[in-house]
């Protein structure tokens, strides 16, 4: 199936959640974020959020400093 990851076309398994998603791409969960769509996906869906064909995904990474 085809999504556009962070900008670029991605190849991936049929019928994957988020969770399948970050594990497919070796992504640990802690200090990031995922939006589908432009809608944030709260952590606790991640192992029941599936993605579609053409999906929109971004994986946003969380980024100490002061």
């Amino acid at each position: 199936m085809r999504i556009i990851l962070n900008k670029d076309v991605q190849i991936i398994p049929d019928s994957i959640s988020i969770d399948g998603l970050l594990e497919h791409l070796n992504i640990e969960i802690k200090y990031i974020a995922i939006e589908v769509n432009q809608k944030i996906v709260p952590k606790s869906e991640y192992d029941t959020f599936n993605l579609k064909e053409n999906d929109n995904v971004e994986i946003i990474n969380a980024v100490g400093g002061g």
